[in-house]
């Protein structure tokens, strides 16, 4: 069974559920340490995503899963590679027991075929080789809560002197990428924008004075900016700083603040706008999959 889109406490309220219904023994949880939740079935393990490949705890739980176990696999959606060696291990696990439930808050890292990687775990990779395909899905249980997200940019103009300074580092980064990656051209752009935006943030900021931040990193050593690689965020609203380059730490910080409509500070230089487009685009193909996931649920469903 797959669940998207559910909290904590409605993960627990499953796996409750679930072991009750089957009268199981023992609840192993897969997940990384920034997603780890409380277990209310009292014989429960937690074993952490760096964990799973390590001999020590791979071929104990080869051993200690059976058919009276339940396994838990939780946000563990953690690479693109259909073929990575932990979800590897998984699914070796997988093969111990009938009983699993998958909980991921989003369905994808950047692409549609990011949730096939979840579809294998639930259907033990008989269609490993396929791709992302509404129809194939009808093989697998899911039940979601659609996450729909939005951004409400906030523009910021910047002054001559800023313009200047960005076309002339613009220029630079170009002439001197080579064989360089050249993302590595709107990263480092991306960074002239943060001296503007900080008039704009702390005590005289527009948004007020309990204003939270999120960043790619502090900086400007403010107080109320957190960073995407940060281990765990208070259930406050954020304001986009800036946006982080990696989709996947985007997604973990939704996941983590739960947090669906938000602010973006934004200026006048073409990279702001580059970021916010991209991720604009990442935001339509997040809600193109939850529209094929829904169709597939009312398929099973019956509707």
């Amino acid at each position: 069974m797959i669940y998207l889109g559910l909290n904590n406490e409605e993960k627990d309220q499953r796996i409750v559920n679930y072991c009750a219904a089957a009268n199981l023994d023992k609840v192993f949880v897969l997940s990384p340490a920034k997603f780890r939740f409380g277990c209310s079935f009292a014989n429960h393990e937690h074993i952490e995503w760096a964990e799973i490949i390590l001999y020590k705890f791979f071929y104990r739980l080869l051993q200690e899963i059976n058919s009276r176990t339940l396994l838990v696999i939780n946000e563990c959606l953690r690479t693109q590679n259909r073929y990575d060696l932990t979800y590897n291990c998984i699914r070796h696990f997988l093969n111990q027991t009938e009983h699993q439930l998958i909980f991921q808050y989003l369905p994808m890292i950047e692409e549609a075929e990011d949730f096939m990687i979840l579809f294998d775990f639930d259907t033990r990779s008989r269609w490993k080789r396929e791709k992302f395909n509404v129809e194939l899905l009808a093989e697998s249980q899911i039940q979601m809560k659609p996450v729909t997200i939005s951004f409400h940019p906030y523009l910021i103009e910047t002054d001559s002197e800023t313009k200047g300074a960005y076309q002339k580092e613009k220029e630079r980064l170009i002439s001197t990428i080579g064989l360089k990656d050249p993302h590595t051209i709107p990263r480092n752009l991306y960074l002239m924008s943060g001296k503007t935006k900080l008039f704009h943030v702390g005590i005289d900021s527009l948004f007020g004075d309990e204003s939270y931040y999120i960043g790619r990193n502090n900086r400007f050593k403010l107080s109320n900016l957190q960073i995407y690689k940060e281990m765990a965020y208070p259930h406050t609203p954020y304001t986009v700083f800036e946006f982080c380059h990696n989709f996947i730490d985007f997604a973990d910080f939704l996941t983590l603040s739960g947090q669906t409509s938000l602010t973006v500070l934004t200026t006048d230089l073409k990279v702001d706008n580059w970021y916010l487009e991209r991720y604009q685009k990442w935001t339509e193909r997040l809600a193109d999959v939850t529209t094929g996931l829904q169709q597939q649920e009312r398929v099973g469903c019956g509707a």
